[in-house]
Parts: structure tokens; sequence; C-alpha cells
């Protein structure tokens, strides 16, 4: 019988996964650092045993496309996010566009105020908490899907080249070229990055506003 397996899932279930949490487990239970903790969000997409195994080194949590960016403001924002050090994997490529999304808003420092970041993204955080996070969110740096992996420099040429007037959707776990193109459209609402629930929603307005826009016949 072939086996089927998933190259992102397989990822975490060999030694440099366990190797890479107890680097931080054992940073959190250093006397010297005992007011930092570790906490280790896990992509949904592992095994039972990468999610038990993980727990016995770091408390885990684990999450959705849907949900991972309020898992880790949530989380950051009850623990304190000068002190806690997340540990985000296996998926590197939603990990890292995680990091390009903080690092997006923070770069908009006229656009993303204290105010809207409180309103649209979570109310206990601020520009200065959300650095805080960014500096200390932890990407596992060997976690790949093949599959999101083929969208890649090739697919980003043909996007670029020939619809570069068009709305661009990419989802977290797309590789970072891609996520890109989206996330600057995104800044104009001329595109959007996030969950299939948020690529869909989306596009069901974006319709609904062009429908508007038609003359009656």
């Amino acid at each position: 019988t072939r086996h089927i397996g998933c190259s992102l899932a397989e990822s975490a279930e060999g030694k440099g996964y366990e190797a890479w949490l107890r680097k931080f487990g054992d940073a959190s239970s250093s006397p010297s650092s005992s007011d930092k903790k570790a906490l280790h969000v896990v992509y949904i997409n592992t095994s039972l045993e990468t999610k038990a195994t993980s727990a016995s080194i770091l408390p885990t949590i684990t999450c959705t496309s849907s949900n991972v960016l309020q898992t880790i403001l949530q989380a950051s924002a009850q623990m304190g996010p000068d002190r806690l050090q997340i540990c985000y994997g296996p998926d590197t490529y939603m990990g890292e566009n995680l990091k390009s999304l903080l690092d997006a808003v923070l770069s908009h420092d006229e656009s993303w105020t204290d105010s809207r970041i409180r309103d649209e993204l979570h109310p206990l955080h601020t520009r200065e908490s959300l650095r805080h996070l960014r500096d200390n969110l932890h990407v596992y740096p060997h976690g790949n899907c093949i599959v999101h992996h083929m969208f890649g420099n090739s697919v980003v040429e043909t996007v670029s080249d020939k619809y570069a007037d068009a709305y661009v959707t990419a989802h977290l776990e797309v590789p970072g070229e891609m996520f890109q193109i989206a996330l600057e459209k995104s800044m104009n609402d001329e595109g959007v990055v996030g969950s299939t629930s948020n690529i869909l929603q989306f596009i069901e307005r974006k319709v609904e506003e062009a429908a508007k826009d038609m003359p009656s016949s």
C-alpha cells in the first residue's frame, strides 16, 4: 500500500521539532528568566502524537488558519506581550506571514493607530504591544506544505505581469512572495489575506458591491 502523507504534518514529527521546542522550554524554566514564559501554538494540520509530545514540552494550543491571529493576540495580551515567547509551528509560511502582517500594521503608523488596533484587531493591544508580540513570535524554520510551495515565484510573476489590476487574495499558508502581493493590496481594500473564510467573505462583499454599481435594466 502506498503511503500518502502530509509534508507539513511530517515536518513536526521528527526530533528537530522537539529540539526546537525544548530550546524554548529550557529557557523559560531557567531561574534567570523567571519572568519569561513560553507558549507553543501548533497548526491543526498535525498529528495527535505531535500535539501530545509538544504539550509535554511546552504549554500547547492548537489553532486553525481562521483563529491563529486571534489566538496569538489573546495569548500575548493575557500573559504580557513583553514576557511571552510564542513558538509557532510547523507551518513556516504561515508563521512568517503572520509576522509580515504585524510588520505591515506597524509600518502604517498613520492609518493603524492604537484606536484602530483596539477596534479591529484586539481590544487589549496597541502599537507598542504588537511590536513586542512580533519580536517575541518565533517561527519553526523547516516546515512547509509541498502543495502551497508551488505558489511561489512563477505564480507571483504571472500575477504581477498579467493581473496587476485584479483583486488578489492569499491564504496564510502560501509562500511569502504571493502573500506580500495580497497584503499590499489589502491595505487599499483591493485584496485580502487570511483564512479561507476571510477570502470568501471578501469575494462575497466585492461581488455585492459590483452588483450595486451595475445599471438597472
